[in-house]
């Protein structure tokens, strides 16, 4: 694994990439106002913050940000926007098993990329209208490195405001799952059970 101080430009980029792909497929409007999400993002930044930096223990920080992430973002609609075209031919049990087994992966993998900013500090600056949805812009500071942006794409096409994608110096965190998660589809072939499986038992989400 790249060391994260070297890696986290390219991670966030990712993050956006994907969260953006997503909205560019929503076509429902959003009645979301921008004042509204940057409240939003900002009451999710403060826990954030305040979890980083606290002095605790790291299996406590992680349950937090595990937390934090499940509450705020649309899981369900990233775990099948990850999974691609191949959502279409799978069965809805397939689909459940890999919603499932996405969720634990997805939770414990950006728990422990979010655990590794605890020395820096997330700051909302901006929040604007684009199409369907919100993008508020926010900038993370770290001691070693220069300022860069977090871009937090949020909509309430489907309910309550959520999360469904985050832009780190224009790299999107779905656009890099989809990628992955199809890869290692790929290598089961095709098997949505055998790859939620295996999401299941990655670094990232065995316990």
């Amino acid at each position: 694994m790249v060391p994260i101080k070297c890696s986290y430009k390219a991670f966030f980029a990712i993050i956006f990439t994907t969260f953006t792909l997503f909205a560019v497929a929503s076509t429902p409007s959003s009645a979301l106002e921008p004042s509204e999400a940057e409240l939003f993002i900002g009451i999710i930044v403060a826990e954030v913050n305040e979890i980083i930096s606290a002095n605790e223990e790291e299996e406590i920080a992680l349950q937090k940000l595990e937390s934090v992430f499940e509450r705020y973002a649309d899981i369900n609609i990233m775990a099948l926007t990850t999974l691609g075209v191949a959502r279409r031919a799978a069965s809805s049990e397939d689909l459940d098993i890999y919603k499932g087994a996405f969720k634990i992966y997805f939770l414990d993998k950006y728990a422990k990329r979010f655990r590794e900013l605890k020395d820096g500090n997330i700051e909302v600056v901006s929040a604007r209208k684009v199409k369907s949805y919100v993008e508020v812009r926010s900038i993370i500071t770290m001691m070693d490195w220069a300022p860069f942006d977090v871009i937090w794409l949020i909509s309430d096409r489907s309910g309550p405001a959520k999360i469904f994608n985050i832009v780190i110096d224009g790299i999107s965190l779905l656009a890099f799952e989809r990628t992955e998660i199809g890869v290692m589809l790929e290598n089961r072939g095709g098997n949505i059970k055998v790859l939620s499986e295996a999401l299941r038992n990655t670094n990232y989400s065995k316990k």
